[in-house]
């Protein structure tokens, strides 16, 4: 049981104290907070800060006199100092950390500054481990996401260009109310299979792409497919895809499938949106994710007033194959296996806790006071998921029966999606556009949204460097270079129809 006490100070602002622990200053909390804030060692203009368990919040309006462009953010470890919340832009309490992320984004969390209310630390201990613990996981979570788009920029500028280029027809999804089944290749799959047969003709299927193989496989045509990876190995997965998919501009995509029927998506936050939008190609809205399955849920939610399902969603480590089998790497990988170096060492690595699971896991975890209405994870009766996505629901396919069975009774205008095609410009219009835009771009520098996601690394190293003017000139030239880069390869795609250059 907590003491708390809130009393006048000697300078007749308030302070408080908890199991007498003074959590502001007796004398002047006011005077105190001035102080806290002027001792603060960061020597760049922070896009947020972020101060942990602030009580009183007293030095919110110093942070603000000191960093006026700033968002300031607080992170309660107690509700006890709710009626302070207003002095802040945002406030989280320590098990939202999560969201951080998800609402600020990695450009934004590496440019903040991280700080505590050091008396919180004494009266709430463990709320203040939790929650720097989520702190470093959130920040090597954003710098990993960070590395991950630095490498990739080239491949998915490269992959944009060439979808721009050689697609030859786009559709649109009509929304529904129809409901929905997410397919995930996780080993779990395995046990939904002849559920999904059963219900086959009443639920709307839409396979991520590794789950792909392993259904048609086993005779199920799925609805949709969705694809949302820009490295090549991606393409395996959909090599033979059947049905109408949905990708981003920025999506690995074999040259095969660029005649059939594709829903582009749009992300909004790099150069695809403005190559898709000057090719007149048009798109629907999706949400740019770590993981397909994060992409692919956004996407299935917003095209339907239906439940969403997913089967397949493990997301965790399990001993043998991470994917339902057949899986098109693991059939490139295993033409490698020999006696001395055998499938069984292959694998094992693999078995052990992996971060980026962990990270897509505590994704969904993050979210699911959204989802949690209409979105459920599936399994067999007899099979149990090692691990929790927060409130979103564990549910076996006789509690599927019972939802659907419920939905159906009160929704007579059931009605499945329909895809709309779209007319498209020229090929030969289109490499003009697009060669015009990289040359515009050559000589009169990028726009600012096109660095941070071709340069992310750079750019939030700009932001916290005090020295900006060699750091421009460096980004400067990896800037030309880059361009000219592309314009040969967009040249290359027009002259000789490769994908894969």
């Amino acid at each position: 049981m907590q003491d708390v006490q809130f009393f006048d100070s000697k300078s007749g602002d308030k302070t408080c104290s908890i199991n007498s622990i003074r959590l502001h200053s007796s004398y002047d909390p006011v005077k105190e907070a001035q102080r806290y804030v002027s001792s603060l060692d960061i020597n760049f203009v922070p896009s947020l800060i972020v101060v942990t368990e602030p009580a009183l919040s007293y030095c919110a309006c110093f942070l603000r006199k000191r960093f006026p462009k700033t968002i300031l953010v607080a992170i309660r470890f107690s509700n006890l100092f709710d009626d302070y919340n207003s002095l802040w832009d945002k406030v989280f309490y320590y098990d939202e950390v999560d969201s951080l992320l998800n609402i600020y984004g990695e450009d934004l969390l590496l440019v903040t500054g991280f700080f505590s209310w050091q008396p919180a630390q004494q009266v709430f201990p463990d709320e203040y481990i939790s929650c720097w613990n989520k702190i470093r996981t959130l920040l090597q979570t954003g710098r990993d996401i960070l590395a991950t788009r630095a490498y990739f920029a080239k491949r998915w500028l490269k992959n944009t260009l060439l979808f721009c280029f050689r697609l030859s027809s786009a559709s649109l999804i009509k929304n529904g109310t129809f409901p929905v089944l997410l397919v995930a290749s996780g080993p779990s799959l395995e046990s939904s299979i002849e559920h999904i047969k059963k219900h086959r003709k009443s639920i709307f299927v839409i396979a991520l792409s590794s789950a792909l193989p392993p259904l048609l496989d086993r005779k199920i045509t799925p609805d949709l497919c969705i694809s949302t990876d820009g490295g090549y190995w991606a393409k395996k997965h959909i090599e033979k895809c059947p049905v109408p998919i949905a990708l981003p501009a920025e999506a690995a995509v074999p040259s095969t499938l660029f005649n059939q029927t594709i829903i582009p998506l749009e992300y909004g936050d790099g150069p695809e949106t403005n190559l898709l939008k000057f090719c007149r190609i048009p798109f629907m809205k999706a949400l740019r994710n770590g993981t397909v399955s994060g992409t692919a849920l956004e996407f299935a939610l917003s095209i339907t007033s239906g439940p969403v399902f997913a089967c397949g969603l493990d997301l965790s480590s399990t001993v043998g194959f991470q994917h339902c089998q057949p899986n098109s790497i693991e059939i490139n990988n295993e033409n490698k296996d020999f006696r001395l170096i055998t499938k069984e060492t292959r694998l094992f690595p693999q078995e052990l806790p992996s971060h980026s699971l962990e990270i897509y896991a505590q994704w969904f975890a993050s979210q699911s006071k959204r989802f949690k209405d209409r979105f459920y994870r599936l399994s067999h009766c007899n099979y149990k998921f090692s691990n929790t996505l927060g409130e979103i629901k564990d549910i076996n396919w006789n509690d599927f029966e019972k939802i659907l069975q419920e939905y159906n009774k009160n929704h007579n205008d059931f009605s499945f999606p329909s895809l709309v095609e779209k007319k498209l410009q020229r090929k030969e219009e289109r490499y003009t556009i697009l060669l015009n835009t990289l040359t515009k771009y050559k000589e009169l520098g990028l726009p600012e949204h096109w660095l941070e996601s071709i340069f992310p690394a750079e750019q939030v190293l700009l932001s916290r460097s005090i020295d900006k003017e060699e750091l421009q000139i460096k980004i400067k030239n990896k800037e030309k270079i880059f361009l000219e880069e592309m314009i040969d390869y967009l040249k290359s795609i027009w002259e000789n129809g490769h994908d894969d250059i």
